[in-house]
């Protein structure tokens, strides 16, 4: 396999920077023009959920369509239509369908980019560098959060919402740029041109032209994928979603005064991200654990010392030991992500922007159910702050029995 150049995995990770960017930035934008504009909490959920909508629509299209043309194809395609949307994006929160509108398209857009990124790392990168590679991608999602939480409201201030909006769809043509002029006469594409064929040392692969839909629907390792996928962002959008409510009703925080708090929890999953990765090609690279057991490991680690912590969660009662516990939860969740998460290129490298679409777009159906669900705990359970917290509790622990069972990082895929 060529070894891909350098940059690839680096502009993966300003790529996932940059869709964090927009996805955080936008709520903050948006809650400020809806409190001017005193727009109904009903529609201001409709307008976050269009974003959701178009995500999950676009996840395994996007995937079926990297694996067709090639991930940097699809990107491209992505990144301007994203752009161009942002951009686009009404700076008067009273102009509902027209946000509807943006929103719905740039979740269509993002929605086909990290199935795409998947397919062309699982091209590009050597067995023993893949789990850093994918890491490092993936905390480019936090690092980008917590730089949105900073430079959002200062671009707010300085220039309204224009301003905030404009920046983040610049950003995206940024990207593009940079991508154009790294990809310059498909140098990169054809970087990441691999062979068909099968890995060394894999046995019982199933052979097929085109995608076997119908036998991975049917795997339990493709199966539990998903679910450890759904269990994940269950856990990571309740907490993203909940945590500003739980300071202010629980410990009686003004919602001003807790930024530096909503930053750390993704500094802290940035950095746990890379430490999983590591871990994992360290473990794989020591050959004295095999490549199911380091996934089995890590995954059930993470979701395990999260379901604690997020049990722990509702007895917190001052705003230090509720921000260590929180952070303590999601930094667990992001180890994990070394195991479940790069499972896809294990089983089926060919298919890896398939798979990711898959079980991402199981993902963004748990960022459209759960933090509705957890509102109505809120409203109807007799103790609401326990219902909340550990209901992803007990997912993340049948989550992690489930993959420990039926997981493997044997290759079952052409």
């Amino acid at each position: 396999m060529t070894r891909p150049p350098p940059y690839l995995v680096i502009l993966t990770f300003a790529a996932a920077f940059a869709c964090y960017l927009d996805r955080v930035g936008f709520p903050i934008v948006y809650t400020a023009l809806a409190r001017d504009a005193w727009i109904p909490k009903t529609i201001q959920g409709s307008v976050h959920s269009a974003f959701y909508n178009g995500y999950a629509a676009t996840q395994v299209p996007g995937g079926a369509l990297a694996t067709k043309y090639g991930g940097d194809r699809v990107l491209k395609i992505a990144f301007a239509f994203w752009g161009v949307f942002s951009a686009l994006t009404p700076s008067d929160g009273g102009k509902t369908w027209a946000m509807w509108t943006c929103r719905f398209a740039v979740g269509c857009a993002m929605g086909t980019v990290f199935p795409s990124m998947h397919s062309m790392l699982a091209r590009a990168v050597p067995l023993e560098e893949r789990n850093r590679a994918v890491s490092f991608m993936t905390s480019g999602m936090y690092f980008g959060s917590a730089f949105a939480m900073v430079v959002v409201p200062m671009a707010m201030e300085i220039g309204g919402a224009r301003l905030a909006t404009t920046a983040t769809g610049c950003a995206a043509f940024v990207w593009l740029l940079v991508w154009n002029a790294v990809n310059e006469d498909g140098k990169l594409t054809r970087a990441v041109a691999v062979e068909e064929g099968v890995l060394p040392g894999a046995t019982g692969v199933r052979r097929a032209r085109g995608t076997p839909w119908g036998n991975l629907m049917s795997s339990p390792a493709v199966l539990v994928i998903m679910l450890n996928n759904f269990t994940f962002h269950y856990a990571f959008f309740i907490l993203m979603s909940w945590m500003p409510t739980f300071y202010e009703q629980k410990l009686g925080l003004d919602a001003g005064s807790y930024t530096l708090l909503k930053m750390i929890p993704y500094l802290v999953m940035g950095t746990c991200s890379n430490l999983g990765g590591i871990l994992a090609d360290k473990f794989m690279g020591s050959k004295q654990y095999s490549r199911t057991y380091v996934r089995k490991a890590l995954n059930g680690v993470g979701f395990t010392v999260g379901a604690i912590a997020l049990w722990v969660l509702p007895k917190c009662s001052n705003i230090l030991s509720a921000a260590l516990v929180s952070s303590f939860a999601l930094g667990a969740l992001a180890i994990s992500r070394a195991g479940y998460a790069v499972n896809h290129m294990d089983i089926a490298p060919r298919l890896a922007g398939v798979l990711m679409g898959m079980s991402n777009g199981c993902g963004a159906m748990a960022g459209m159910i759960g933090p509705w669900l957890t509102g109505l705990m809120l409203d109807t359970a007799p103790s609401p702050w326990e219902a909340a917290f550990r209901t992803p509790a007990y997912f993340c622990v049948g989550g992690a029995l489930l993959y420990a069972r039926y997981a493997t990082a044997e290759q079952l895929f052409d």
